[in-house]
């Protein structure tokens, strides 16, 4: 086959997929079909297709691609750094996308509504982490931001900042959730340990705190209510 028929077959094969998505969506394809439009991005001109399976070989599975570093794509041939760079910001995209959509959409007085509000989130988080979510005085949630990246107990809160997101989200109390990956909500000797530093670390404060919660494969814990929700079934 010449170059020329190649570079036919290849804008040939782009285009059909093309087609396919804009009448069924990007659901409609395979994973390495969704990774090939992704590397399109940055990749106008060249085949796709063999990067694609590269990646998927090298990384198992396109949430797997998504999270890599950076530098371990690269490692990648035919992966670049603007390729590379582009591809990791992805998840930032999808976590800001999710936290404008949900923004004054739940309740804070429906564990229900908190667990949907959370649960998207804490799924870009593969390690534990810690957020701050802001309330407004009709007890919706109004967003939120990220305290650490660790564990409840490694959470040092910044009173000058957290009083500055305060203001800024027009906010009268907050909630406090950390994540519990790939395990229970259940809480530990330490988790409960960090819980009453913090509410006497809020109360010292003056802020008012809602609840502090774990966010679990099997459904949250409030310490407010030193109670199990079991809400993933529901």
């Amino acid at each position: 086959m010449s170059t020329n028929e190649k570079k036919h077959l290849h804008s040939g094969h782009r285009e059909r997929m093309r087609n396919v998505i804009d009448k069924v969506g990007l659901k409609s394809l395979s994973e390495v079909q969704v990774v090939e439009q992704i590397l399109t991005m940055t990749n106008a001109r060249c085949d796709t297709n063999n990067i694609a399976h590269r990646l998927l070989e090298k990384f198992g599975s396109l949430s797997k691609i998504l999270d890599a570093d950076p530098n371990d794509l690269m490692e990648v041939s035919g992966v670049g750094k603007v390729t590379a760079k582009t591809i990791s910001y992805l998840p930032q995209i999808f976590e800001l996308y999710i936290k404008d959509k949900n923004c004054k959409k739940y309740s804070s007085k429906n564990y229900k509504d908190i667990d949907n509000f959370f649960r998207p989130i804490f799924e870009f988080n593969a390690t534990e982490c810690v957020l701050v979510a802001f309330i407004n005085t009709k007890s919706l949630i109004l967003g939120y931001e990220k305290i650490i990246d660790g564990d409840l107990c490694e959470v040092k809160i910044d009173k000058i900042e957290l009083t500055k997101s305060l203001i800024r989200h027009n906010a009268k109390s907050i909630i406090i959730a950390h994540n519990h990956p790939y395990g229970t909500a259940k809480p530990s000797i330490s988790d409960y340990d960090a819980n009453n530093q913090i509410n006497l670390l809020l109360n010292n404060l003056g802020i008012n705190c809602q609840d502090n919660l774990i966010i679990g494969e099997d459904g949250l814990f409030s310490f407010k209510n030193s109670m199990f929700i079991p809400l993933i079934n529901e």
